[in-house]
């Protein structure tokens, strides 16, 4: 750019100050179109998310089945989703308790068309519920499906025997404005 811009007589012309206000100018505004330009066309292009990894921020909501050494049962989640094209975050949330992600790895198998987010979370029981303050880990295998409205399915395993299945549906996206989201 700066090449080109000596050529065309732009820089150059004697005056450094004014050179250097326009290099600076010019490499600042094109690094930062070079890099909002392509996390926006992810963001908001399905096209792209198809090709890349679909974007998945926003409020989900859903149901949890669960088995274990304390019974079976389902509970209606819902689960809030912080997605950039460098991290993702989930906060999985119940009437009885809390779940935050220590570990989140996004997988694409472009050879079968398959998303998959491989979830490791901290569950935290809730106040006024039996075991409250009690925390365990757990790992969930969710499959990203396109099938009308995005969900997620999957199954879920914690470190004390217990597992189950999740499905969530997206209800709700971030605004298209929020980026860091």
């Amino acid at each position: 750019m700066v090449l080109a811009a000596v050529y065309v007589g732009v820089v150059g012309a004697g005056d450094a100050v004014a050179d250097f206000n326009w290099i600076t100018r010019s490499s600042f505004i094109g690094a930062s179109v070079l890099m909002i330009v392509p996390y926006a066309v992810w963001r908001w292009v399905s096209g792209v998310q198809r090709w890349i990894f679909p974007y998945l921020g926003g409020q989900w909501s859903g149901s949890l089945e669960f088995q274990g050494p304390r019974g079976t049962g389902k509970r209606e989640v819902t689960l809030t989703v912080r997605h950039s094209l460098l991290h993702i975050v989930l906060i999985l949330d119940s009437a009885e308790s809390t779940s935050r992600t220590l570990v989140v790895h996004a997988d694409r198998d472009a050879g079968i068309n398959r998303d998959r987010l491989y979830y490791v979370y901290l569950n935290e029981r809730k106040e006024g519920t039996p075991g409250a303050g009690d925390s365990y880990r757990g790992l969930a295998v969710l499959r990203v499906e396109w099938s009308g409205c995005l969900a997620l399915v999957g199954d879920y395993f914690t470190e004390r025997q217990g597992g189950g299945t999740l499905l969530l549906q997206r209800s709700q996206s971030h605004p298209w404005w929020a980026l860091w989201k």
